[in-house]
């Protein structure tokens, strides 16, 4: 099972990186180290690795989020503070965001897969804001007013560190 987390974990770097258009095997089996044989004995070629690339990514990047979140025993207030940590825990996967957005513009796959990954997340922050006590309307805008600043953030030059997002969240939150 290394083998297939280390060809993931490469793809979201070659993809932060050099965007969609980076994600080759060649340049796979580099970063890896491993064989292209190791590729295809995980992946039925290319189609089949950039789809595990997209589950791998709402994963990483939005189910174990929520999965963490929700096992916290902690408030609701607590819950909203610790998903602003471990989304802004650090700035790499803004490069990936960036480069998933402008993947998902030509390819259907990915859009269907970054349509997916919005739905969960703001549904996600909906729910945690309706249980901080937010009413319906304040609800649904603070939700995309939080996702919208975020994402915004990974086209930023300079960008924008994780410390300032958090300050601009907890605004956002008063």
């Amino acid at each position: 099972m290394a083998g297939k987390s280390s060809w993931l974990e490469s793809g979201l770097v070659i993809l932060g990186t050099a965007g969609p258009t980076g994600l080759t095997i060649d340049k796979l089996v580099a970063s890896t180290g491993l064989s292209t044989g190791s590729f295809y004995h995980h992946f039925s070629g290319m189609s089949g690795y950039k789809t595990a690339l997209l589950a791998y990514f709402e994963e990483l990047h939005t189910t174990r989020y929520i999965r963490e979140v929700e096992a916290a025993d902690i408030d609701a207030r607590g819950r909203l503070d610790l998903l602003m940590e471990l989304v802004l825990a650090d700035d790499e996967p803004a490069n990936v965001e960036v480069a998933i957005r402008a993947w998902a513009l030509d390819d259907p796959i990915a859009a269907a897969a970054k349509e997916r990954v919005d739905r969960s997340r703001l549904a996600f922050l909906r729910k945690l804001l309706a249980e901080c006590g937010y009413d319906e309307a304040d609800t649904e805008q603070i939700a995309q007013i939080l996702y919208l600043l975020v994402l915004g953030s990974g086209n930023m030059l300079p960008g924008v560190t994780p410390e300032q997002l958090r300050v601009l969240c907890r605004r956002v939150l008063l």
